[in-house]
């Protein structure tokens, strides 16, 4: 990844790097587009998910938020000092809202030039003119692509960059590079770009130079993700050192699990991408929503890093919104609060294995415990969320993932460790889902009562 070079503002520690427009546990903040927006000048990385910013979206953020946002990429960009990538989608423009009326300045469909009128990518310094064409799916990126691992999990595109041009409000004297990078570029079969990196006028020479690159302010314009937006969105975060490398594929028998609400969310972006009417902003959201969705099925076949995460939007399926992947050698791998039997917080071990736990993992619930206890002096519940066999089928394999020794499950009772089988936990979360949602202080009484195996927790 380009901000590992030799050379890199940011080499010898991990880089900041911040996802507006969509959420990740990886990222070290998320940013909705709607409120306040911070500066988004502070991190080395901004990653920008043009994807879920719909016209009625753009129409209601603020123009002085539009205007401090743009200013802060235009500073990071220009200064050379930072990372600016953007996840597409076809441009499109919207006018402001009336703030006596609420009504839009001028009917959309004016799509008047000039200050009265915002592009949807206002915020950044260059404004790619798409053009809209039928599914294509040969997707050509250049050897050595930074993102590669993104974009092979892009599925089709139906739209292609056919020039761009810089806003029309950048700061006199700064200007874009008219080239693109070599080697960061994205085609179709016909030659067209469907993305491509450009940097500020003057370091075009310095993009031939990998120990120069890493000095350079980059814009990096990605087409969007067709997979699940967590997995896609963790691609770019481990491009940029935030993420590990993306997990094992998952298991055909996994990949056959069903929701019956990712199914229906499914027939409703077949549905949109057969209608003209149907708009890239509804799709990438219905995605994202499925991609959650189906990303428990990760809770059965998945181990370290990629198995915490599930654990973690598992947890806030059930009412748990603040739960929070931890990772590091020297603490749980996720914590939750409790509010129950005099508890401060829930401390939660995850382990994958191809066969079985052991003892010595659910002794790792017991020291964090003992660890926060010195830090804060109240008591925190030991959760440990073992996923046994993970690579055999389910629920052919039920039985195996939730057996343990007996003194495995003595041992947990005697230390006040309550065991959640991850399959277990895959069936709350599709129950959650699919039907209705537990009531948290409910679940939480459970797990607090629970010392030794819990085989359903609603």
């Amino acid at each position: 990844m380009m901000i590992e070079k030799e050379g890199d503002v940011v080499s010898g520690r991990d880089p900041q790097v911040w996802l507006l427009g969509n959420s990740h546990p990886a990222a070290d903040r998320s940013i909705a587009w709607r409120g306040r927006l911070p500066n988004l000048g502070d991190p080395d990385v901004l990653i920008v998910d043009m994807t879920t910013l719909t016209e009625e979206t753009l129409r209601e953020i603020d123009a002085a938020e539009l205007d401090r946002a743009q200013r802060s990429i235009d500073d990071k960009f220009f200064a050379g000092g930072g990372t600016i990538i953007a996840i597409t989608q076809p441009e499109f423009s919207a006018p402001p809202r009336d703030p006596l009326t609420l009504e839009p300045v001028t009917p959309l469909h004016a799509r008047l030039a000039g200050p009265s009128t915002y592009s949807s990518y206002r915020i950044l310094p260059a404004v790619p003119e798409t053009v809209a064409v039928p599914a294509g799916r040969r997707i050509k990126p250049a050897d050595g692509h930074d993102f590669k691992a993104y974009l092979d999990g892009i599925g089709h595109f139906t739209f292609y960059i056919a020039k761009w041009r810089p806003r029309a409000a950048c700061v006199p004297g700064r200007a874009i590079s008219s080239g693109k990078v070599p080697g960061q570029s994205v085609m179709d079969n016909s030659g067209n770009y469907l993305g491509f990196t450009l940097v500020p006028k003057g370091q075009g020479a310095a993009a031939n130079h990998p120990n120069l690159a890493g000095s350079e302010g980059k814009l990096v314009f990605l087409p969007p993700y067709t997979e699940p937006a967590g997995d896609a969105i963790g691609k770019i975060l481990s491009a940029c050192r935030k993420a590990p490398p993306c997990g094992e594929a998952p298991p055909p028998w996994a990949e056959s699990l069903s929701f019956a609400k990712a199914d229906m969310l499914q027939a409703q972006i077949a549905k949109l991408e057969a209608s003209a009417d149907g708009t890239q902003a509804q799709i990438a959201d219905l995605r994202s929503r499925r991609g959650v969705i189906l990303g428990h099925r990760r809770l059965l076949h998945a181990k370290g890093p990629e198995l915490e995460s599930a654990v973690v939007n598992a947890l806030k399926t059930l009412g748990f919104s603040e739960a929070k992947q931890m990772g590091g050698p020297d603490r749980a791998d996720c914590i939750i609060d409790i509010y129950t039997a005099g508890y401060l917080h829930g401390l939660v071990e995850v382990k994958g294995a191809d066969g079985r736990t052991e003892k010595r993992h659910i002794s790792r619930c017991v020291k964090w415990v003992d660890k926060k206890h010195g830090l804060d002096g109240r008591m925190s519940k030991g959760i440990f969320v073992p996923n046994q066999h993970r690579n055999a089928e389910y629920p052919g394999s039920i039985e195996d993932r939730l057996w343990f020794e007996a003194k495995e499950v003595e041992y947990a009772k005697m230390k006040n460790v309550c065991i959640i089988p991850s399959c277990v936990l895959f069936e709350a979360a599709r129950k959650a889902v699919d039907k209705k949602a537990p009531d948290r202080a409910a679940v939480e009484a459970k797990i607090v009562r629970t010392c030794g195996v819990l085989e359903r927790v609603f």
